[in-house]
């Protein structure tokens, strides 16, 4: 084994030799990097708002999208039920992001998460040539429950 490489277990079990330099990348965390370092730098130009608070909740908005696309396609799949009013279908939508956002709120800012994950990132972004690429990537990946859903409740539509 060379001396500049360490056994590391990846996550189906094997061993495999990781160079010193190499990261071990969390998806969903490097995708609230992505996101986190977009803010950061727009808060050096610009007279924004706390770049963590404005990631959390970017964060928590897709979180919050996905986790209703999958109930919307639980219920239309599944239980051949959709929500009976408007009314009690926006409780719903709200009650999840709120809960997504007290979630991720108490995991990213009260247990500085955030901090780990741009300590652990943020040398890798420096270096990196297609940063831009990774953020369209990750705003992509945020946007695409909510055109999911769109495009469901265009095929899918009610019947009044």
């Amino acid at each position: 084994m060379k001396p500049s490489t360490k056994n590391a277990k990846n996550p189906r079990g094997s061993i495999r030799p990781l160079k010193d330099n190499q990261l071990r990348i969390k998806h969903i965390d490097y995708l609230y990097f992505n996101i986190y370092s977009y803010f950061y730098r727009l808060s050096q130009y610009r007279q924004i708002v706390n770049p963590r608070m404005q990631a959390m909740y970017m964060f928590s908005l897709g979180s919050g999208g996905w986790l209703l696309l999958f109930e919307s396609l639980y219920l239309h799949l599944f239980k051949h039920h959709r929500f009976a009013s408007k009314m009690e279908s926006t409780v719903f939508a709200g009650t999840i992001y709120m809960l997504t956002a007290a979630f991720f709120h108490y995991i990213f800012i009260i247990r500085d998460r955030d901090r780990q994950i741009v300590e652990k990132y943020e040398a890798l972004t420096e270096e990196h040539p297609r940063r831009k690429l990774h953020l369209i990537l990750s705003l992509s990946v945020l946007l695409l429950p909510y055109v999911l859903l769109l495009c469901s409740a265009i095929v899918f539509p009610r019947k009044n």
